[in-house]
């Protein structure tokens, strides 16, 4: 099996009808494949680069919302201290009306713990002791601000164990978490985190005569608090639609250091990842650099397009971070959908292509079999051979017919060939001769046919044979009297040989470009020597010449005899474009860019777009007897001039030739 497969594939590689099949469907394949990879490309870029769009504005939110919990709990606070039966307590009021109190301000602002503290930093009151503490808050950050400042404060801070099991037991064991190893986080020596973060506030308490009693201090425990990422979960993603895969679309976190202490990111059980740490790369941004991260990171299990922002105590130190982040993973499997989608596209269309170029080579290669068949029976000497193809006037069909002339001429020559071999002994000498002759005619005949189709597998090799051509008819020319009816066809053979003579050394010119001899030169002086050496020709009578010349041009180092060479031409071009006349219009001038423009514009035909792309390349012209290698070889010049030339041009309305050459007078 497998050695015919090998053979079928030999087949098609060496047959025409295998290359054209296979050249076909390669050429749709690659270019499908290419245009279908890029366009994931440029998918994934546009879709990554909204989401994150998004993600960032999600950011924006939940920064928001998170400093909306400190603004209301510094207001609360600071309307707290306010009350009567709060600064009375202080100086000795009654402690049943301050126990009721105190249980309704926790419960109504919903925090985890709330402290009245004397003016020299002492535990007068624990709501959730429900008593006097003895404990010192001379240390604690926020109660330090309001003892010196005598102003309301709120923030994020890291409360020791110690501060916590002050407050509760049920404080303390929240914040106690065991650190679980991550995929792509740092290396630690910290296994265990007990201190806590929490969203606190402390606000003055006076006394009606402006006196300064205390503080009140209270605030939320964030380890294992779900109520702030859950409340912008759910205004930020759907909570019942936004999963995939069992796991949340979208996901909102607070770090504690390094550590995941309110997240609803969602460990490969289901789990909340409490206590997981943060990625590396983002560790070092954030907590290191202090600085915002947004982009593609690694979320405990998986890959996030993230947003990552320093949460900072109000001594503006980094103590933890707030992250969102969206899973990549539906926007991943989405793109690959799209690049199977229009891989399917391209592998149907090579199919298609196939079945066309299958029935499109046959229609080629069954006549090239029929007349290769042909050749073998003729080579064996059937001469009654016959070529059985419909009559065409394509490339196929000329060959064809050239075969059957062929064919008839071989045999009738075999024919007479046969019939002078049988005429009578006494006739043999003369019949020789005569064979000899036919003999001759047929050898002839063959080396004219094999000269035939040597020279058109040759014909771009004509340069050797040019030059004698060109004298002998040349001579034959001038041997033929006036009249003589082949003189005027030597005529157009000397001129067409002077035509590819010219379209030869054009073509030297172009190949042996060379370098410019510089000297100090003015453009202007070889423009005017170029107008005043073609002004009274014949194609110039109707053309009005505007010169547009700027005094003082600054001379440049070039080639005289090229730069003329390239003015000229573009002249001359002019002078064709416009045959009836019109306004040839020559400018030059100096620009900021220490560069001199010259343009050349001609109120002629103008050029057909298509031609203008490959003006400069060789053998494209626009003219019935041009070489089409002028303006390449004017660009081969401006080109060593370290210059540029460019072409502007419109249908029915003119030319403009623009011409930059550098001014640098240290050249030489």
């Amino acid at each position: 099996m497998a050695q015919k497969k090998k053979i079928i594939l030999s087949t098609l590689k060496s047959s025409l009808r295998g290359r054209l099949i296979f050249t076909f469907s390669l050429a749709i394949l690659i270019p499908s494949l290419f245009i279908s990879l890029f366009s994931v490309y440029l998918l994934k870029k546009s879709v990554y680069q909204e989401a994150q769009s998004k993600v960032n504005s999600d950011l924006e939110y939940t920064k928001e919302v998170f400093n909306s919990y400190k603004t209301k709990l510094k207001d609360a606070l600071r309307i707290h201290a306010t009350r009567k039966v709060i600064y009375l307590s202080l100086i000795g009021g009654k402690q049943e009306e301050f126990n009721d109190e105190m249980y309704m301000i926790i419960n109504d602002e919903k925090l985890d713990f709330l402290t009245l503290i004397d003016k020299n930093g002492n535990v007068f009151y624990s709501a959730t002791r429900k008593g006097k503490v003895d404990f010192s808050y001379k240390n604690n950050p926020l109660v330090q601000y309001v003892l010196n400042k005598r102003e309301a404060i709120s923030g994020c801070a890291i409360v020791s164990s110690d501060e916590l099991k002050m407050e509760s037991e049920e404080l303390s064991k929240r914040a106690e978490m065991e650190i679980i190893p991550t995929p792509k986080a740092r290396q630690s020596n910290e296994n265990f985190l007990k201190d806590g973060m929490i969203i606190g506030g402390a606000a003055p308490v006076y006394t009606l005569q402006k006196q300064f009693v205390g503080v009140l201090y209270g605030g939320i425990l964030l380890n294992r608090n779900f109520e702030i990422v859950d409340r912008i979960r759910n205004t930020i993603f759907d909570p019942l639609r936004d999963f995939y895969n069992g796991k949340p679309l979208g996901t909102v976190t607070i770090f504690q250091k390094d550590v995941r202490i309110s997240t609803n990111v969602l460990n490969e059980d289901g789990t909340r990842a409490i206590s997981t740490r943060v990625s590396s790369d983002v560790a070092q941004q954030v907590l290191d650099k202090e600085q915002t991260f947004r982009g593609r990171a690694f979320v405990v299990t998986d890959w996030y397009l993230t947003a990552y922002e320093p949460i900072k105590d109000i001594k503006d130190k980094t103590i933890g971070i707030l992250y969102v982040g969206i899973l990549e993973r539906p926007y991943k499997d989405n793109l690959m959908r799209s690049l199977q989608i229009l891989l399917s596209f391209a592998l149907l269309s090579v199919f298609f292509v196939g079945i066309y170029s299958f029935k499109v080579s046959n229609r080629i290669s069954k006549p090239i079999v029929i007349l290769s068949k042909a050749a073998e029976q003729l080579g064996k000497g059937n001469y009654d051979v016959k070529v059985d193809l419909p009559p065409t006037s394509d490339e196929i069909g000329v060959l064809a017919s050239n075969f059957e002339v062929m064919v008839r001429e071989l045999r009738d020559s075999h024919i007479a060939l046969k019939t002078w071999t049988e005429v009578l002994e006494e006739k043999v000498e003369e019949r020789t001769k005569i064979l000899k002759n036919m003999q001759d005619q047929l050898i002839q005949a063959e080396k004219m046919a094999g000269i035939g189709r040597l020279a058109a597998g040759v014909a771009h090799e004509i340069n050797n044979p040019l030059t004698g051509i060109l004298t002998n008819a040349s001579l034959m020319y001038d041997d033929l009297k006036e009249g003589d009816p082949n003189k005027a066809d030597l005529k157009v053979i000397v001129e067409e040989t002077l035509r590819c003579r010219k379209i030869v050394k054009g073509l030297l010119d172009f190949a042996r470009q060379s370098p410019p001899q510089k000297q100090l030169l003015s453009l202007n002086q070889v423009i005017e020597d170029v107008i005043t050496l073609v002004r009274n020709q014949a194609n110039f009578r109707n053309i009005k010449i505007v010169l547009n010349l700027q005094e003082n041009l600054p001379e440049i180092m070039a080639d005289k005899d090229q730069i003329r060479q390239v003015i000229l031409n573009i002249v001359l071009n002019a002078a064709d474009a416009m045959p009836d006349g019109g306004e040839f219009k020559i400018s030059s001038r100096v620009m900021e860019d220490s560069m001199i423009h010259l343009s050349f514009s001609d109120t002629g035909q103008g050029i057909d777009e298509k031609v203008k792309d490959k003006l400069f390349e060789p053998f494209v012209t626009t003219k019935k007897n041009g070489t089409g290698l002028g303006l390449s070889i004017a660009y081969g010049i401006i080109e060593g001039h370290k210059g540029k030339i460019t072409v502007d041009s419109t249908l029915g309305k003119g030319t403009t030739f623009n011409i930059y050459l550098p001014i640098r007078k240290d050249e030489r």
